[in-house]
């Protein structure tokens, strides 16, 4: 009997034991629910002030007189811009859902930033461009400024709101959150505003694809055609016409003459009959071939397609074969956007790929390039640390609205760095810059890099 209160004493340690425990979790969790809750009001306030702030900068852009002042205001919009995006992510979304709010921050940073990024003042239509966005700023923010005022008289709790809605629980006829549903339902009633050619364009039409459709029979017969190297009976084995992309093409699946589920892809595109990618399904052996002997084997492939005038920017090794770069040349310039790629094996110099898209999308005859500069004058628009490499090349690549421009391409250095530096022939302004890995013969990067 005498060990009954030991045992009690016991239970009794147990417990407090426990409630300590519990009272210390509950504890923390308060703690962190607090912490939650504060960086959700933040975010939300930030929210607040970034519209304000972007209706502003927004005003003094279209009042300024000078070049300088409308680029500091314009990047200060899009700062704002993605600032406010950034804190929309921090917003318990799970509460409502802000993608059309998110869209116009994205549309608008985007539209203000490239007529930043041009040096000079807004025209006219810029002008009218951003009075239109800075009048849909100012109402998003007008209504941002009420729902903050319901939050705080409402003393509302985003963590609470928050465990609601993913229980299911939260009151749908709440006015913050009418008022949330309000805001979104507003951005997406805005007029279309048009932003021309100065938003970034994701990537140019494809201008040299303007011939007849062709047939899907006559489609296979040029994809055989391409092949023929590589088995003159291929058996196709799958077929299909993709509509809905960017360029318009049949696909074309041939099973390789050496079998072991080995395919051969060709995409033909619909409109004029060119072959801009075909795929060999093959791992590389050992390597036999030197890189000068696959060289040649590529450029062979080239001009057995018919594809004439293009001159060799790089090589890269991959994989126990080599890919080299293409680029179309006329009169001592060269096209950038006219790129094409062949992958060959260096096993026994079979192709492996071939990517043109860059070539059939834009390849076509040109006119003359306007010009205003010497490769002299434009090299002195370059900073005055850096350092040419050899000569200075004619080069059209596609500037930030995606249109052709002639440029003076620059390869310079700067300690142990390596930069290719494009000036604008016409006006002298600094098209674009890259910067080169660290590889004996760089590859110059697709059209996407001189956007």
């Amino acid at each position: 009997m005498r060990r009954v209160p030991w045992i009690a004493v016991a239970l009794l340690a147990i417990v407090a034991a426990s409630l300590y425990w519990g009272f210390s979790q509950m504890r923390l969790k308060n703690q962190f629910l607090t912490r939650l809750e504060n960086t959700y009001q933040r975010a939300f306030h930030e929210l607040s002030f970034n519209m304000g702030a972007i209706d502003s900068e927004l005003a003094k852009a279209t009042v300024t007189s000078t070049p300088e002042q409308a680029m500091i205001r314009l990047s200060a919009v899009w700062r704002q811009a993605y600032a406010a995006q950034e804190k929309i992510g921090q917003i318990p979304l799970g509460v409502v859902e802000l993608q059309s709010t998110e869209r116009f921050l994205a549309r608008l940073g985007d539209a203000v930033l490239s007529i930043a990024s041009t040096g000079v003042l807004p025209n006219e239509q810029e002008r009218d461009m951003l009075e239109q966005l800075r009048a849909q700023a100012r109402e998003l923010s007008n209504s941002l400024i009420a729902l903050q005022a319901s939050v705080l008289g409402n003393n509302l709790r985003w963590t609470t709101l928050e465990v609601q809605t993913l229980n299911d629980t939260a009151p749908r006829d709440s006015q913050v959150m009418g008022q949330f549903r309000l805001v979104e339902d507003q951005v997406q009633q805005f007029p279309e505003v048009s932003f021309g050619e100065h938003v970034n364009v994701a990537k140019p039409p494809a201008i040299a694809v303007t011939a007849e459709p062709i047939t899907a029979e006559a489609a296979m017969e040029k994809a055989r055609e391409f092949v023929v190297d590589l088995g003159a009976d291929l058996q196709v084995i799958s077929q299909e016409e993709v509509i809905e992309a960017e360029v318009p093409h049949y696909t074309f699946t041939f099973a390789h003459p050496a079998g072991n589920n080995r395919r051969i892809t060709v995409e033909v595109v619909r409109n004029g009959g060119r072959v801009f990618q075909m795929f060999n399904e093959r791992t590389p052996s050992q390597p036999i071939l030197s890189i000068a002997d696959a060289q040649q084997r590529a450029e062979q492939y080239v001009a057995a397609k018919g594809i004439d005038s293009v001159v060799l920017l790089g090589v890269e090794e991959w994989g126990d074969s080599a890919v080299f770069t293409f680029c179309h040349e006329e009169n001592g310039m060269l096209f950038y956007p006219d790129l094409l790629r062949v992958r060959i094996s260096q096993d026994n110099g079979e192709i492996l790929s071939y990517e043109g898209n860059g070539y059939t999308m834009y390849h076509r005859k040109r006119g003359n390039f306007p010009e205003g500069l010497t490769g002299a004058e434009a090299a002195k628009r370059l900073n005055n640390s850096l350092t040419v490499v050899g000569t200075s090349q004619r080069v059209v690549i596609f500037d930030r609205r995606g249109v052709e421009v002639m440029c003076w391409e620059f390869a310079v250095q700067r300690g142990n760095e390596n930069f290719l530096i494009f000036i604008n022939a016409l006006n002298g302004r600094e098209e674009n810059i890259v910067r080169l890995d660290a590889r004996p013969m760089p590859t110059i990067p697709a059209w996407t890099t001189f956007r």
